[in-house]
C-alpha cells in the first residue's frame, strides 16, 4: 500500500479527480518514486525504518514534487534532463543515512 493517494497526487498535478486516463501512469510514477526515495535515503535494508520515513510530511512533499517532475516530463522527446529537483534534495538530505 502506497503512502500517497492518487487523489493527493492528482491535486498537485492539477489533474481533475474524475479523469482516470492517467491513473495507471501516476500509480507507476508514484511506486517508482517511493522506491527511489527509499534507495536515496539508504533504507532499502531496513523496511520498518523506510515505512516510517515515508509517512513523514516532508518526505511525502519531496515525493509529490518528484512525481510531478516525472509526469510533466514523460515524453521521450523532452530534451531537458529529468533529475532530482533542488527542493527534492533539500527535503530529503537531512534524513539521509550517511555512512563513514
Amino acid at each position: 500500500m502506497s503512502v500517497l493517494s492518487i487523489d493527493t497526487i492528482k491535486n498537485q498535478l492539477n489533474v481533475p479527480g474524475d479523469f482516470t486516463g492517467d491513473d495507471q501512469l501516476i500509480e507507476l510514477e508514484r511506486d517508482s518514486v517511493e522506491t527511489y526515495t527509499v534507495t536515496f535515503l539508504d533504507l532499502e535494508d531496513d523496511p520498518e525504518a523506510a515505512a516510517e520515513m515515508l509517512t513523514r510530511p516532508q518526505i511525502q512533499q519531496a515525493m509529490i514534487m518528484m512525481i510531478a517532475t516525472l509526469y510533466n516530463n514523460r515524453e521521450s522527446e523532452v530534451y531537458s534532463e529529468t533529475k532530482e529537483t533542488k527542493a527534492f534534495e533539500r527535503l530529503l538530505y537531512q534524513h539521509k543515512k550517511w555512512g563513514i
